[in-house]
C-alpha cells in the first residue's frame, strides 16, 4: 500500500495556490548554453580547455561533451595546464598544452570551470591574444541567471531564499511585502523544509493581510498530513539510515562540558543512545580522495581516484552493503546529481534531490510505504561545504568556493556564513528527528574536515596540512538503543567504517581496529592560481602531495618533494623533526608504514 504522501502535500500546496515559481531552472539554463554554444561555435576550429582530473562523469569538460556534443561539430582538443594531462586522450579528444593552441589554429575556447575561468582568460591572452573564448559562467551571469553552483546542477534556491526573506524585511510597500512572504513560504514549501514554512506563515497569519485565514487553514492540513506521516514512520522497527554530512568537522560537534565531558554540540537530540567517536580521521582532505577510504577501504594513493572515475564504487566494492543484503533489506542512496557515490546497480534503488530537507522528506515518505525495515544513505554535499549555503542566512550569502581559501579575502563574511549553516542543519534535524522511530539505527559521519579560514593566517587550503582538526578530523558516531552508548576515545581511520558498521548490524556491538597511527593523504595541486600563489610565497614542497601520519599526540609529514616534518599536536608551531622525539615517530612511521608517492602522477612541472 503506498500512502503518497508526497502528491497529498503537493495537492495541499496546489489547492492553496503555494506551489513556488521556478528559479534558474536547469531546463532554462540548458537552453541558453544549447543556443550560446551553436551560435558561437559554429564552422570554428574548438577546444575546451580544462580537464577537471579525467572526471569522466561529472566534471564541466565531461558534461560539455556528453551533453553538448552536436552543438560542437569542429571540437577537436581539449586544453590543461596539468602537465600530467598533456598528450594524453580524454572521451576520445587529445590533450594539448595552453601554448600550442596557435600551433592547432584552435579558433574559439570554451572555459570549462567556475573557479579559474579569470585565470585562463589571463593565459589565453597571453598564449593566443586573438582566440575567441567563451565563459560560461560570465554569459549566464550577463543574462541574468543566478547560479550558485555547478552550471549542470539541480538548482539551488538558498540565495533566493534570502532575497526574498531580505525583501521581505525592508520593503515599505504592503503588497511588495506580502508577495515576497507568500513566496518565500512557498519556496520553503517547494524544498520540503517545514521548520521555516511554518515560521514564516506564522508571520503571514500575523499580518493584517486579507488571505491569513486561508494560509492558517493550509499549514494546519499540512500540519496534520505530518502527523499522520509520523504516526506511520515513528512506531516502524529496524530501519538503518546513514548521513553523510559533507565537511561536518569534529571540532564543531563535539563540545567539552564543565565536568569534562564530551557532548553532542549538533544533534543533541541523539546524545542519549550515541556511541561517539572523538578520534575519527579521513583519509583525505576532499570528498573524492577520502570517500575511497570509507567505501572501498582503500587509501587515495593507491588507486587514482580521478581515472575511470574511481570516486564511484560498485555494489560490491562497499563491503556494509552485502551484509545489508544478506538482512533482505531494500537499499536506497539518496544523492545529488553531482555525486551519486554508487555506480548504478539493480540492488540500489538511486533518489535524487538537491537540499538537505528535500531528502529527508523523500526517506520518510519512503519509509511509510516500506512494509519491510529499511537500508537508507543520505548524502548532503552543500549545507556545510563552500560555498556554505544554507536555508536560513542572516546576511547577503556570498559564493566563495573551497580553492579560494588563502586567496580570497573572506573574514568579513565566512563564519557568520558558516554558523548560520550550523544553525539551519540544528534546527532541520530536530524537526525531522521526530517521524523517524526510536528502534532504529542512525549514522552521521563526514568524509573530510574543512579549513574553513583562520583570520590569523591567510593561506591555502593545502597549508592546513599539519592540523588534523582542519583536514581529516570528522564526526562520526551511531545512535541506537542496541548498542552501547559512551565515548570512544580510540584512535580511527575511516578505512574501518565498513567493518564497525558490519560489526553493529551483526551483533549490535562496537567493535573497534587496533590503530596506532592514522593516515591522510594530499594530492598534488594542479589548479594554476594555488600553484602560481605557492610559488610567490614559497609553498612549492606541499603542492606536489603531501602524506600525513598521526597518532594521538603527534604528527608526521612527508611532502612529494621529499621535505620531512615532526609536530606535536598541542603545538603546531614548533618542528621537532631533529629531536629526539621527532626522530623516533620518524624512524617508527618510516619503519612501518609505506610513506612513498603513487606512481600514476608525475610530479607537475612549474607552470
Amino acid at each position: 500500500m503506498s500512502w503518497n504522501f508526497n502528491e497529498k502535500l503537493e495537492d495541499i500546496i496546489k489547492r492553496y495556490n503555494f506551489q513556488a515559481r521556478a528559479i534558474s531552472d536547469s531546463k532554462m539554463i540548458h537552453n541558453f548554453i544549447l543556443d550560446l554554444l551553436s551560435r558561437r561555435c559554429a564552422n570554428k576550429k574548438t577546444a575546451i580547455w580544462g580537464v577537471g582530473k579525467k572526471n569522466a562523469v561529472n566534471s564541466h569538460c565531461a558534461v560539455i561533451i556528453n551533453k553538448y556534443i552536436l552543438n560542437l561539430p569542429k571540437l577537436e582538443y581539449l586544453i590543461d595546464s596539468d602537465v600530467n594531462f598533456q598528450g594524453d586522450v580524454f572521451l576520445g579528444y587529445p590533450i594539448i598544452a595552453p601554448e600550442e593552441v596557435i600551433d592547432k589554429n584552435i579558433e574559439i575556447v570554451i572555459i570549462a570551470t567556475k573557479g579559474s575561468a579569470d585565470s585562463i582568460k589571463d593565459n589565453l591572452k597571453k598564449v593566443a591574444p586573438k582566440c575567441e573564448y567563451i565563459d560560461i559562467y560570465g554569459e549566464l551571469k550577463e543574462a541574468g541567471f543566478v547560479v550558485d553552483y555547478n552550471f549542470f546542477s539541480e538548482h539551488n534556491v538558498y540565495t533566493e531564499l534570502y532575497r526574498l526573506k531580505n525583501n521581505y524585511e525592508n520593503t515599505a510597500d504592503k503588497v511588495e511585502k506580502k508577495a515576497s512572504l507568500h513566496e518565500l513560504i512557498a519556496q520553503y514549501l517547494k524544498i520540503r523544509d517545514f521548520y521555516y514554512a511554518f515560521y514564516f506563515a506564522d508571520i503571514y497569519i500575523n499580518q493584517e493581510f486579507n488571505d491569513r485565514k486561508n494560509v492558517k487553514n493550509m499549514i494546519e492540513e499540512i500540519k496534520d498530513l505530518l502527523n499522520n506521516l509520523k504516526n506511520i514512520t515513528s512506531k516502524r522497527k529496524d530501519d538503518i539510515i546513514i548521513h553523510l554530512i559533507d565537511s561536518l568537522r569534529a571540532i564543531d560537534v563535539y563540545k567539552t562540558d564543565h565536568e569534562g565531558n564530551i557532548k553532542l554540540n549538533m544533534f543533541e537530540e541523539y546524545q542519549e543512545k550515541a556511541a561517539i567517536f572523538t578520534h575519527a580521521y579521513s583519509t583525505g582532505p576532499a570528498t573524492y580522495e577520502s570517500m575511497i577510504g570509507t567505501i572501498k577501504q582503500k587509501l587515495s594513493f593507491q588507486e587514482n581516484v580521478y581515472e575511470n572515475n574511481n570516486f564511484m564504487f560498485d555494489f560490491d566494492e562497499f563491503d556494509l552493503l552485502s551484509t545489508i543484503c544478506k538482512k533482505k533489506y531494500p537499499i536506497s542512496f539518496y544523492v545529488a546529481k553531482d555525486y551519486l557515490i554508487m555506480r548504478p546497480s539493480d540492488k540500489i534503488k538511486s533518489v535524487e534531490h538537491l537540499h538537505m530537507c528535500e531528502k529527508l522528506w523523500a526517506v520518510i515518505c519512503d519509509m511509510a510505504d516500506s512494509k519491510v525495515p529499511t537500508f537508507n544513505f543520505l548524502y548532503y554535499p552543500w549545507e556545510l561545504h563552500f560555498p556554505m549555503l544554507s536555508g536560513f542566512m542572516r546576511k547577503p550569502p556570498i559564493i566563495k568556493q573551497f580553492s579560494d581559501v588563502g586567496l580570497e579575502k573572506m573574514d568579513d563574511f565566512i563564519l557568520d556564513q558558516y554558523e548560520d549553516c550550523q544553525n539551519y542543519i540544528r534546527n532541520v534535524f530536530q524537526f525531522y528527528k521526530k517521524f523517524f522511530c526510536d528502534d532504529m539505527l542512525t549514522v552521521f559521519f563526514a568524509d573530510h574536515s574543512q579549513p574553513v579560514y583562520d583570520e590569523s593566517k591567510s593561506v591555502p587550503f593545502y597549508m592546513y596540512y599539519k592540523e588534523p582538526d582542519r583536514v581529516s578530523h570528522v564526526t562520526f558516531f551511531i545512535s541506537s538503543n542496541k548498542v552501547k552508548a559512551g565515548v570512544y576515545n580510540n584512535l580511527i581511520s575511516m578505512l574501518d567504517f565498513n567493518k564497525i558498521m558490519k560489526e553493529v548490524v551483526e551483533s549490535n556491538r562496537i567493535v573497534i581496529p587496533n590503530r596506532e597511527v592514522v593516515q591522510y593523504q594530499y594530492y598534488y595541486v594542479q589548479n594554476k592560481k594555488l600553484r602560481d600563489l605557492a610559488k610567490e610565497k614559497g609553498y612549492m614542497d606541499y603542492i606536489e602531495g603531501i602524506s600525513c601520519f598521526c597518532t594521538k599526540t603527534k604528527i608526521y609529514i612527508v611532502t612529494g618533494t621529499g621535505k620531512k616534518e615532526v609536530y606535536r599536536l598541542d603545538n603546531l608551531e614548533e618542528n621537532i623533526i631533529t629531536t629526539r622525539e621527532g626522530k623516533e615517530i620518524a624512524e617508527y612511521i618510516e619503519n612501518n608504514y609505506d610513506t612513498s608517492f603513487p606512481d600514476f602522477w608525475e610530479k607537475a612541472k612549474e607552470v
